[in-house]
């Protein structure tokens, strides 16, 4: 009987109203620190992505300027880079300009022509 009493003494104890409140902060307590454990681990697998797709760029852009490296050692590959920076030639060689042709004719302006100047206009092109 004794033993029946203290179960009913813990039981009341358990599920008193301070008891249960308790629980309930507790229990939001421990809810919210693993909400936000949750949001940081997003965020971090978020910055990972991020961080590996400089690294894969990164890599590209190291081999691209190991090869421009490679290719400006040789004497040929220097002669490209100056030539395709600068307009120059060796001693000897001719350099021939293209112009084109079908060069744009200027814009006539937009503006009002007084009848004067429409007039001229008019009998200069006949």
């Amino acid at each position: 009987m004794l033993e029946f009493k203290r179960k009913k003494r813990v039981r009341r104890i358990l599920y008193s109203k301070p008891a249960l409140l308790l629980l309930l902060v507790l229990v939001l307590f421990l809810g919210r620190a693993t909400f936000q454990i949750y949001q940081k681990e997003r965020e971090s697998r978020a910055n990972l992505r991020q961080a590996e797709t400089e690294v894969s760029a990164l890599a590209a852009r190291d081999i691209d300027l190991r090869e421009k490296v490679e290719r400006l050692q040789t004497e040929s590959g220097m002669e490209a880079e100056i030539r395709s920076q600068f307009q120059v030639a060796k001693p000897g060689e001719k350099m021939v300009v293209m112009i084109d042709d079908d060069a744009e004719a200027p814009v006539e302006s937009a503006q009002k022509q007084t009848m004067w100047g429409y007039v001229t206009a008019w009998f200069g092109r006949k």
